[in-house]
């Protein structure tokens, strides 16, 4: 099936579908039932939209006239070819008006109908869509800015399929949409009483007498504006502008004008390929729920799904033995195959009538076969339902249990004992197999400092595979890489894959998915170790605001339900040594509209968890909505969280134990191999430069920075380079890059600090000093940073004085700022001047930030600076306590220990600040401190 009544309507300011065949367009006076709207005073206030339908006997006129001006070059353009589509073999098109407006002109543009074409286009073919839709196309001559275009035709409909009934619907324009002349009307004869209902909240039709034959309904547009809809929720709290009619009394007698359409008997010839096809069925197997999988699968498999509308072909199902021939066919043809093969294998069946979108606000609508889109199987096997759709792909035995979500639906009947015509609604339950079945592995066996290799394996089972599946083809590769990056930021968090392979079980209706890929897990330095929280890898997404007053009595729905599995292992270093797990408690939701199980297990060096989510589509009632909320993030925010051994290395000794490691060398394959298959990509090349640096290669990081600015220099791979020559002393390499990111961006804000700070090294003072931003303004956290940059760029330039007085008069403003605190204690000291004012500003921004490690860096200085060697150094190890990578922490304390006699520890401070900063003594020898 293909036209629903939303659709209809809507198409019916522009066309319908009509009483008997006309393929040319008709020109004809306005006909006499309709009313006429108000003279047109004003061009400038001439727009319009009147809608009149006409119900008589089983024939629907659609009336549209409309007024719009070409206020614009832009609006002109669109204005100057009218499009009209219609479907020939179901009405007429007739053209009464068509008249360009222009002040009190008024300019006949339609003649005798010369100049109009008509084309057929098929704009439907990309959705496998053939409808036999025709469309008249007239060029508007002579039309201008400023000119109104009034257009009046009307389309005739009727529909042999729904023996004599009519359904349709009125379009009802909303606010804030304004119109000069807006009117939707509805004319029957009295003695053929509609029902007739609106969807627009609020609007109540009230019928009127025209005279002794026939009857009205006027609705002024616009009508009032349509409720904002409230998030996730049902179809049927969607408000539609829609006023629909119908001649059908009920639901059953949509069943039984649509039932015979279905009818089985005779339609497989004996002796036929389909008959030797379903007999090859029932040979395999006496199980009927095995045959009726198999029938459902060749149907799905073997016929592939296009629409054909043409003729009676909106309602009326190709034959059995046609689709069969045919190989192909809409869900109507699908499904009375579907039936016919079933019916042969002796299992009771009959169809169903279905709305794929709005199926739960199916109810709320008048009885009429456009309430429906879709048309699908019941069969009944003993006492157990089955619901099966032939237009799917990949269903199989392990999904025959399935429901499709299509809410309320209305069986026709058929061989099914005590089957009722009436409205039912579709029993809601999670899919049988998992939609998706991951296992994910990460390997951090190089420890917390290095990149980590993952391997991701995804099967996707059944309709899911079918629908997910990149099949082989042109650009196969490109497309899998493309999809598996999609699925590495789902699953992982990150884009980085490896090669991507895939393969297909069609008999399982199984596609799986694997690949290798780099994660970043973040591991976090706090309390004297290393620890990661574990949050849930697979979670349950609720996101159905109820916080406007209008929505509080709208049932809420958690989007795409689906049924998924996700097993995940941590393989951890040094075989777990040390390892421990908080947190790790099992987690579980049972809401009617989701179960969703966690359990997690440290055992064997290796953390596992296993989630699974299963979700039903079922509604969450209003006044669980915030409670139901409440619980599925608690559960959600649940994180477990593992630490490492207290004594885990730190990162340079780390890599010094991990360089030869299994979980590094799988690592830098991967970065090799992407680099191998693209070797022109840039990126590429400066992922492999980051993982160079995390092992303080820095020559091969350089290198590969290098070829990824000669293939695509970019600011950023500049700025990188430049932070790298920067580290290892290279002031010259470093400043040359600076100038070049500079120089391609100069918006950017990195590259003009960089090129700043590089340029006062050189001794450019001023032309440093030119580049910092003009903001000072303290009182914001843009203008505080600015500022800090200044009083840095200052002191670097040796102007101590400037750079001082502009401190102390920001904290008579702001003395409550740790960072200004801080940065007059820090320069004090390094000038080793004022030590007591340093000391009172450092242990003031100690007192008023919660992570004070830099602060204590600095307050270790001025110890320093004071002989107080015994507190510089417990300053300098309480900063690295809570950061142990802060590099000017282990340079300092090196020197506090060589001074303090401690050569073995200053020599390990010293070796370990120089591998992650090779240069790290260049900014303390300017102020005169060398080991």
């Amino acid at each position: 099936m293909h036209k629903t009544l939303f659709g209809a309507a809507v198409l019916s300011t522009l066309a319908s579908t009509s009483a008997h065949a006309g393929d040319k367009v008709l020109v004809a006076p306005v006909p006499a039932w309709v009313a006429p709207a108000p003279p047109v005073l004003k061009a400038e206030s001439a727009v319009r939209f009147d809608e009149q339908v006409q119900v008589d006997g089983d024939t629907t006129t659609v009336y549209i006239d409309t007024m719009r001006q070409a206020s614009s070059p832009e609006a002109l353009l669109q204005m100057g070819t009218v499009t009209l589509p219609w479907q020939p073999d179901h009405g007429d098109l007739t053209l009464h008006k068509l008249e360009i407006i222009r002040g009190d002109q008024v300019i006949d543009a339609l003649g005798k109908g010369e100049g109009i074409t008509v084309i057929r286009r098929e704009a439907g073919l990309e959705r496998l869509m053939v409808d036999g839709q025709l469309t008249a196309v007239k060029h508007i001559e002579g039309l201008r800015v400023g000119d109104v275009l009034r257009m009046v035709f009307t389309i005739s409909e009727r529909d042999s399929a729904l023996a004599g009934h009519v359904q349709d619907g009125l379009v009802l324009l909303p606010a804030p949409l304004k119109v000069g002349f807006g009117r939707a009307r509805l004319v029957w004869r009295t003695a053929n009483p509609l029902t007739v209902k609106s969807l627009a909240p609020g609007l109540t039709p009230t019928p009127k007498p025209v005279d002794a034959t026939w009857t009205e309904i006027v609705v002024s547009l616009p009508v009032a504006k349509l409720p904002d809809a409230a998030k996730n929720a049902p179809s049927r709290f969607a408000a539609l502008p829609l006023l629909q009619f119908t001649t059908f009394p009920d639901w059953a007698s949509v069943a039984k004008v649509m039932a015979p359409l279905y009818a089985v008997k005779d339609t497989i010839a004996p002796g036929s390929d389909l008959a030797a096809r379903v007999d090859a069925i029932a040979a395999r197997s006496p199980d009927p729920v095995r045959r009726m999988a198999d029938a459902l699968r060749l149907v799905q498999d073997e016929v592939r799904y296009e629409l054909i509308a043409m003729g009676n072909g909106n309602y009326v199902p190709q034959a059995p033995a046609d689709t069969w021939s045919k190989r192909y066919g809409d869900c109507k043809a699908k499904t009375l195959l579907l039936l016919a093969v079933l019916d042969r294998l002796g299992i009771k069946a009959e169809p169903v009538m279905a709305s794929s979108k709005r199926g739960d606000a199916v109810p709320d609508m008048v009885p009429a076969a456009l309430a429906f889109d879709h048309v699908f199987v019941h069969a009944k096997v003993g006492e157990e339902d089955f619901w099966l759709d032939g237009t799917m792909l990949g269903s199989r035995l392990a999904d025959i249990r399935d429901v499709p979500r299509y809410g309320t639906v209305l069986p026709m009947g058929g061989s099914i004992e005590g089957s009722k015509p009436a409205l039912l609604a579709l029993p809601l339950r999670a899919h049988a197999r998992p939609d998706i079945d991951a296992d994910l592995t990460y390997d951090m066996t190089a420890g917390p400092h290095l990149a980590t290799p993952y391997h991701l394996t995804l099967r996707y089972n059944g309709t899911y595979a079918a629908s997910y599946k990149v099949d082989p083809g042109p650009n196969y590769d490109e497309k899998l890489t493309s999809f598996a990056e999609k699925a590495a930021t789902n699953w992982v968090g990150d884009t980085f894959v490896g090669k991507a392979r895939s393969a297909w079980d069609a008999d399982a209706a199984v596609w799986t998915l694997d690949f290798d890929g780099i994660a970043y897990p973040n591991w976090k330095y706090r309390d004297g170790h290393y620890a990661l929280a574990v949050p849930p890898g697979l979670k349950v997404t609720y996101d159905a605001p109820r916080d406007r007053a209008a929505w509080r009595a709208i049932p809420a729905l958690i989007s795409d339900p689906w049924h998924a599995r996700l097993r995940t292992a941590w393989i951890l270093p040094d075989a777990g040594k040390g390892v421990t797990l908080s947190g790790g408690d099992p987690g579980g939701l049972d809401l009617p509209a989701a179960t969703w199980q966690r359990r997690l297990a440290l055992a064997g060096g290796t953390l596992s968890e296993e989630i699974v989510s299963r979700e039903s589509g079922a509604e969450i009632a209003p006044d669980k909505a915030s409670s139901t909320a409440k619980a599925i993030s608690d559960a959600m925010e649940r994180t477990a969280r593992l630490s490492l051994d207290p004594a885990y290395p730190k990162w340079w000794d780390d890599v010094a134990r991990r360089k030869s490691s299994p979980a590094l060398a799988k690592a830098r394959a991967i970065f090799d191999t992407r680099i191998a298959d693209k070797p022109d990509d840039a990126s590429r090349l400066t992922d492999r430069a980051w993982f160079e640096r995390t092992l303080f290669n820095w020559a091969a990081a350089e290198a590969d920075y290098t070829r990824a600015i000669a293939l695509d220099a970019s600011a950023d791979r500049y700025l990188k380079r430049s932070d790298l020559r920067s580290k290892v002393g290279n002031r010259a390499g470093s400043l040359a890059d600076a100038q070049a990111a500079y120089d391609l961006e100069q918006g950017n804000a990195d590259a003009r600090s960089t090129l700043s700070y590089e340029l006062i090294e050189a001794g450019k003072v001023d032309e440093g000093m030119d580049l910092l931003p003009t903001d000072l303004d303290i009182a914001t956290d843009d203008g505080l940073s600015n500022f800090l940059e200044k009083i840095d760029r200052l002191e670097q330039a040796d102007r101590h004085d400037e750079a001082l007085s502009m401190l102390d008069e920001a904290l008579e403003k702001r003395g409550s700022s740790a960072k200004l605190r801080n940065a007059r204690c820090w320069y004090l000291a390094l000038r080793n001047t004022a030590l007591d004012t340093a000391l009172t500003d450092c242990n003031k921004a100690i007192e008023l930030d919660s992570d004070p490690a830099m602060y204590m860096d600095s307050r270790a200085l001025v110890h320093f600076r004071a002989g107080r060697l015994k507190e510089a150094m417990a300053d300098y190890e309480a900063a690295l306590a809570a950061e142990p990578e802060q590099t000017a922490s282990l340079f300092m304390a090196g020197i506090v220990a060589d001074r303090m006699g401690d050569k073995a520890k200053a020599a390990a401070l010293s070796k370990a600040a120089k591998t992650v900063f090779p240069d790290v003594g260049h900014f303390y020898a300017h102020y005169g401190i060398k080991p």
